[in-house]
């Protein structure tokens, strides 16, 4: 079987496309920029396209490259855009159009286009990874946040629309994997509202990620995978 991962450039995106050839299966990554670190997953086999989900077109070609793998049977929506809200006020609606692309155009044209494709095999699912402050917007991330809520709603349509033959669920992950730019004081702020009181690792949220596809009678599910943050922002 198959599996398409979007964003697999870095983080989370590279380390489930690793996982998931480990586990057996033929994956195709997608991936904005060109990175030394590609050439780790092109040795491992996986089909790379490169795509900015910014640009429909390339969305396009993104599909038109899935259409030779009738085999396909799941979808991970892991491309991601983040940056805090910008200052100007025209600045703001261009970020949030870029977001609103990457967190639900380039997925809603992605679900509509490979529905057909994934509905022929066994089992076949799609994640949407979102984010657990959906439920608690920050005013400072509020097109990040609104567009990620936005691919929640998303999910959820999609998960009445293509049932059966296709389970549709969500993953909300918190403080996994920090970002090289959070300082310790941050990193302390957030750990302590944190119960588990520690950055989770890339390795539950591919847990969550096996759960949801062996457990075959989850759809419009979502996971929270926190260290259950969430208790303490929502």
């Amino acid at each position: 079987m198959r599996a398409l991962v979007t964003g697999c450039g870095r983080r989370l995106g590279f380390y489930l496309c690793e996982q998931l050839v480990a586990a057996g299966w033929q994956v195709t990554g997608s991936y904005r920029s060109e990175r030394p670190e590609l050439a780790r997953l092109r040795a491992l086999g996986v089909e790379l396209v490169q795509a900015d989900f910014a640009r429909e077109e390339e969305v396009g070609k993104l599909i038109e490259a899935l259409a030779v793998h009738q085999d396909l049977a799941l979808v991970i929506h892991n491309a991601s855009a983040f940056e805090p809200q910008a200052a100007d006020p025209a600045a703001q609606l261009a970020q949030f159009d870029q977001f609103y692309r990457v967190h639900m155009a380039a997925p809603f044209q992605l679900n509509r286009a490979l529905a057909p494709q994934l509905a022929r095999n066994a089992n076949a699912g799609i994640i949407h990874i979102t984010d657990i402050y959906i439920h608690a917007p920050a005013p400072q991330f509020a097109s990040y946040v609104a567009t990620k809520a936005g691919a929640h709603s998303l999910a959820m349509s999609f998960a009445r629309e293509l049932a059966p033959a296709v389970r549709v669920n969500t993953i909300e992950p918190g403080p996994i994997l920090f970002l090289d730019e959070h300082g310790d004081a941050w990193r302390q702020q957030v750990l302590a509202k944190t119960p588990l009181a520690r950055e989770g690792g890339l390795a539950p949220i591919w847990q969550a990620v096996q759960l949801l596809m062996q457990n075959d009678y989850m759809t419009g599910a979502s996971i929270r995978v926190d260290g259950g943050r969430g208790l303490a922002v929502i």
